[in-house]
């Protein structure tokens, strides 16, 4: 949400152009400020207001434009530039006023933990000025998975799709659905972050041979603004009255297409009458 325009009654703008009472708000507009401490995590909303002193009027017209530019610790764009523009015509009642802009950002749904940047550009078109303010801000949660290559992470067995801790042992009765999760590291991006990958399954038996394959179960693609780097996967089986109780093998294969690559994983499941 992007506002301007609002009277404020406080101390007369500063002759130099500048940004006043830069601010990251708790959970909503005008919320309090967030603490120093705070981080933000993958999705959530950002709430940023600023205000603008020291620009120049002429014949009680203001026109002064604004842009916020929010960057990782590497300097990639976490989402196109906002812009924006005051332009206001005063009257007497207003020696004292500072617009004040307003500006929501949605982070992105992946975001690696660290210290992020929002770049402040102001510019007064009428006194040929401008101005730039740098506030920091952190991100919080899990490293992402370090690879080299095409991977296939963390296969692990649960009961149902809410559950967080993994079946151990890896157990399952006939007439239940096996559900195994994992994630997907290392795949690469192509023109503008795409990515392209699919993913299979074979059951095997205790001795190797393959009973089951099913050579893409899923497959997941896209071209976002801000890199994907990381991929959560998901399969289930029906485990028929006819499979017979003994212990199995688990195979994922996963394709890369922009890369050209496959991986492997395997892990072990008994099943029980």
């Amino acid at each position: 949400m992007l506002w301007a325009g609002a009277l404020w009654q406080g101390q007369p703008p500063a002759a130099k152009l500048s940004v006043a009472q830069a601010t990251l708000h708790e959970r909503k507009e005008d919320g309090p400020a967030i603490t120093p401490n705070y981080e933000y995590y993958s999705g959530e909303l950002m709430y940023l207001s600023f205000r603008v002193s020291g620009f120049k009027a002429i014949k009680d017209k203001v026109d002064v434009r604004w842009q916020v530019v929010a960057v990782d610790p590497e300097g990639r764009l976490l989402a196109p530039p906002a812009n924006g523009s005051v332009q206001e015509e005063l009257s007497s009642n207003d020696k004292n006023w500072m617009p004040k802009v307003a500006h929501t950002l949605a982070l992105p749904s992946q975001l690696p933990p660290g210290a992020y940047k929002l770049k402040v550009h102001v510019a007064d078109e009428l006194a040929n000025d401008s101005v730039e303010k740098e506030i920091e801000f952190k991100v919080g949660g899990k490293p992402f998975p370090q690879v080299k290559e095409l991977s296939i992470l963390e296969l692990k067995f649960y009961r149902s799709e809410t559950d967080r801790t993994p079946l151990d042992p890896a157990m399952y009765h006939t007439g239940e659905t096996l559900l195994a999760r994992f994630q997907l590291a290392g795949f690469e991006l192509g023109e503008k972050n795409k990515f392209d990958v699919d993913y299979g399954l074979s059951i095997l038996s205790a001795s190797g041979k393959v009973l089951y394959t099913q050579e893409q179960a899923a497959a997941d693609s896209g071209s976002p603004f801000y890199p994907q780097r990381l991929l959560n996967g998901i399969l289930t089986l029906n485990l028929t009255a006819g499979v017979q109780a003994a212990q199995y093998t688990l195979v994922v294969k996963a394709r890369d297409h922009v890369g050209n690559k496959e991986a492997e994983s395997r892990a072990q499941f008994t099943v029980e009458k």
